[in-house]
C-alpha cells in the first residue's frame, strides 16, 4: 500500500494543514531546536543558494536566510497552501526568500540551481522517494550538499507512543501501515534511507542518530496541552473519529499518561530519537 502524492496534497491542504497553521507557534517551539541542529551540520555559507523542502510555515526558510545573508537566497517548497500563506506573510520583507507551492518529487527545478538542500521532516511523504531525490539531486550544483532530519521508529519516540497508548485503552487501533509507507515514519530504517539516496545518485551518504528532547506546550496547563494533542498531535485523527461519549474519557487517559512528563514551566517534555541524514551530489 502506498499513499499517492495527490492524496498527500489533499491531506496537507485540508484540516491537517489548517490545524498546523492554528498551532504553528506551538509546533515551531518544539521543532525549532532540532532544525537548527541539522542546519549547524549543513553549515550554509554566506552567498549560497538554499532549497528548503517541506518548508511549511516558513520558519526554517527564515533561519536559513539569516545564515546565507543578503547575497544568498532561499527557496522554500511545500504542497500546503495554508502553511505557505503564513510563510509568505512572515517573510514579506525578505527579498532573498521565495516560496513555491509544488511537489518536490515532480517540480521542474532549474538544473544545478542550489548549493545546499535542507529539510526538517519534509521528505518522508513522497510516493516514489527515489524519483523525488533524483529530482532534488538534479537541482543541486556539483558537490552540492544535502541534510535533513526524519523520525526514527515510532516505538523509540515517547511523544508518539505515550499519548497513543493511553488513547488505545479506550479506542480501537488504527490500521497498521506497512513499513516504508509514505508518512512520518517512512524513513525509520537507516539502511533504507541510504539505499534511496544512493539509488537517486547521491554519494557520501551518512545516517547518524540524533537525540533531541521534544518540549510541547511550554507555559500551558496540562489540560490545555492535552487539548492541543488531540487537535494536532499523534492521536488527533484517532480522537477526532471517536464517539462523543469517549471524547472526555480519552482526554482523561491521555492527561494521566503525560502528567509524569509535565511541568508548569516547560510543558510536556519527552525524549526524541531522529536520524540526521547528510549526502553530496
Amino acid at each position: 500500500m502506498t499513499i499517492d502524492n495527490a492524496t498527500q496534497i489533499e491531506f496537507w491542504n485540508g484540516e491537517t494543514g489548517h490545524n498546523w497553521v492554528t498551532h504553528d507557534a506551538l509546533m515551531e517551539a518544539m521543532l525549532q531546536p532540532l532544525g537548527e541542529s541539522v542546519m549547524d551540520t549543513l553549515a550554509p555559507q554566506p552567498g549560497e543558494d538554499v532549497l528548503d523542502i517541506g518548508c511549511g510555515c516558513g520558519h526554517t526558510s527564515l533561519s536559513l536566510a539569516k545564515r546565507v545573508g543578503a547575497e544568498g537566497s532561499v527557496t522554500g517548497v511545500d504542497i500546503s497552501a495554508p502553511m505557505l500563506a503564513v510563510a509568505s506573510h512572515l517573510a514579506a520583507e525578505h527579498s532573498s526568500i521565495q516560496f513555491v507551492e509544488a511537489d518536490a518529487q515532480t517540480h521542474a527545478f532549474a538544473p544545478e540551481r542550489y548549493d545546499v538542500v535542507f529539510s526538517r521532516f519534509g521528505v518522508m511523504f513522497f510516493e516514489d522517494p527515489v524519483a523525488a531525490f533524483a529530482n532534488i539531486w538534479s537541482a543541486l550544483r556539483t558537490s552540492g550538499r544535502l541534510a535533513f532530519c526524519c523520525w526514527q521508529p515510532r516505538a523509540v519516540n515517547p511523544f508518539m507512543t505515550v499519548p497513543a497508548m493511553a488513547a488505545l485503552e479506550l479506542l480501537p487501533a488504527p490500521p497498521e501501515m506497512p513499513p516504508r509507507t509514505p508518512g512520518p515514519f517512512a524513513f525509520e530504517e537507516a539502511d533504507y534511507v541510504t539505499d534511496v539516496l544512493t539509488s537517486a545518485g547521491f554519494g557520501n551518504v551518512a545516517v547518524t542518530p540524533l537525540e533531541q528532547p521534544l518540549t510541547f506546550g511550554r507555559g500551558l496547563s496540562l489540560t490545555d496541552i492535552v487539548e492541543r494533542l488531540v487537535q494536532i498531535g499523534p492521536i488527533a485523527q484517532m480522537v477526532r473519529e471517536a464517539p462523543e461519549d469517549l471524547q472526555q474519557p480519552v482526554r482523561d487517559k491521555v492527561a494521566d499518561a503525560v502528567a509524569p512528563f509535565y511541568s508548569e514551566d516547560a510543558g510536556v517534555t519527552l525524549d526524541g530519537q531522529f536520524w540526521q541524514v547528510t549526502a553530496r551530489r
